[in-house]
């Protein structure tokens, strides 16, 4: 409700026209208030405090004739801040072309004073449309020959084609008719701002490719989350082998007497071959933090070998994340999944041409190990032998003295069963997911569209 009457006060969204559109379309959130419909010239009037703090005043949106949902990236700019690119995901892909000749973009400036209108802009701009084949991504690259204004720029969307039936709703007075005859959004941006982020793909002399945008932004993202899964995935799997190694140890040191031998043992079960044998090497976070204090990252194993982008992701966590080095080994992977060095290479580097699978192509691997079957394990069906020839089973369930050795059997089995379903995780799910994302950068390449000139884009200038 509150949004309406904000919208309705200072004349936001598609009922109302270019002409009269003047307010922030978005909340700020500013020295930990919330400053809700704050008008262009309230920005201003505050020292600039706001236009030079914020790059991006919507981070979602839905179009005004089919009601696609849709939301929008942080800005980015270059180092010269001479270009930027606005970054936008359609919610639903299939709802909206992914051609790049079907959008148009307008820009404008918006006035500062309390009307809010349209102004020109204050620096000349040019624009490019880019469509990242199906996944979704439509882009915007503005460019500013003289760099960007402090000042912020309504960027009108409008899509050409529909691929959804229009919404049946009533048409509000004063409603701008170009909302009503065109699929078309709003997005508000300022690229001179603080807060755009810097994109090296941004940085060449010509229009950055298509996959090479792709690359920096969604799937840099994706990838560095999942390397942090996979990373954190290796120190749960050393831990609970750490603790399997515990219990073997203990179970050679403890004996209880069973019927009349009074030292009977518990031995180690015999393991599936999906784990059998595994082991676990390299340092933990905290010893790899004083290795690369103490030499230089030349000189450490698990280290020495990664590309530069592989070195990128693993050290530059938003949140402060620390890597270890810990690798698998083991026999082969489970049924269903796959295994590979992920740390030294990067999704854009490649990993699929590393694999030797004797696949044609990612999705032919992909497809056949989905039709191989995800192993499952439960501890409690191995067979726990005793140093007597009997197993667990066959201890007497009142024979209390046994107690040392069923609790012993409990614990193993617990951190087996963690291990093989970590195992499981990382093999069949975590790696694949890497594969999957080289297979959407590859699609990228070869179906992103780039549409520019005044037929993508014109500017108010």
């Amino acid at each position: 409700m509150w949004r309406k009457r904000v919208s309705d006060r200072f004349k936001l969204g598609p009922h109302y026209t270019i002409e009269r559109f003047g307010v922030v379309m978005a909340a700020l959130s500013l020295s930990g208030l919330l400053v809700v419909g704050m008008t262009v010239w309230g920005a201003l009037s505050a020292g600039n405090t706001v236009l030079s703090e914020t790059a991006l005043y919507n981070s979602t949106f839905v179009t005004s004739r089919t009601g696609v949902e849709g939301t929008v990236n942080p800005v980015y700019v270059n180092r010269d801040r001479d270009r930027a690119l606005v970054l936008m995901k359609f919610e639903i892909p299939s709802q909206m072309s992914s051609d790049a000749a079907d959008y148009y973009v307008y820009g404008t400036g918006i006035d500062g004073g309390p009307g809010g209108g349209p102004t020109t802009l204050d620096t000349p701009l040019a624009g490019a449309v880019y469509s990242f084949g199906n996944t979704g991504y439509l882009g915007i690259i503005l460019e500013a020959p003289d760099g960007f204004a402090p000042q912020l720029i309504n960027l009108t969307v409008r899509a050409r084609k529909e691929l959804m039936t229009p919404r049946n709703r009533p048409v509000a007075t004063g409603m701008d008719r170009s909302f009503i005859e065109n699929d078309q959004w709003r997005v508000v941006v300022n690229p001179a701002a603080r807060g755009a982020e810097h994109l090296p793909a941004l940085d060449s002399d010509r229009l950055p490719e298509p996959e090479d945008i792709f690359a920096g932004t969604v799937t840099w993202r994706t990838e560095q989350a999942k390397r942090k899964v996979l990373d954190s995935r290796l120190a749960d799997m050393k831990t609970q082998l750490t603790r399997i190694s515990n219990y073997t140890s203990q179970m050679a040191q403890t004996s209880v007497r069973v019927g009349n031998d009074p030292s009977v043992r518990l031995l180690p079960p015999a393991l599936p071959s999906a784990i059998d044998g595994d082991s676990i090497t390299g340092m933990d976070s905290v010893e790899l933090r004083t290795e690369l204090m103490e030499k230089p990252s030349s000189a450490i194993e698990g280290v020495a070998n990664k590309t530069e982008r592989a070195a990128l992701l693993d050290t530059t966590f938003p949140d402060g994340y620390l890597v270890n080095t810990y690798t698998l080994h083991s026999s082969g992977p489970m049924s269903g999944g796959t295994d590979f060095d992920w740390r030294q290479r990067s999704v854009a580097d490649g990993y699929f041409e590393t694999l030797g699978t004797g696949e044609p192509s990612i999705g032919d691997y992909l497809a056949h190990l989905s039709e191989q079957p995800i192993p499952s394990m439960s501890s409690r069906d191995l067979r726990w032998p005793l140093s007597n020839g009997d197993t667990i089973n066959d201890v007497r369930p009142g024979d209390t003295r046994a107690k040392p050795l069923i609790e012993l059997r409990n614990n193993a089995m617990t951190a087996y069963d963690e291990y093989f379903a970590l195992k499981r995780a990382y093999q069949t799910v975590d790696l694949l997911e890497l594969l999957v994302m080289e297979q959407t950068l590859d699609q990228v390449v070869s179906e992103s569209t780039k549409a520019s000139g005044p037929t993508a884009a014109s500017f108010r200038s």
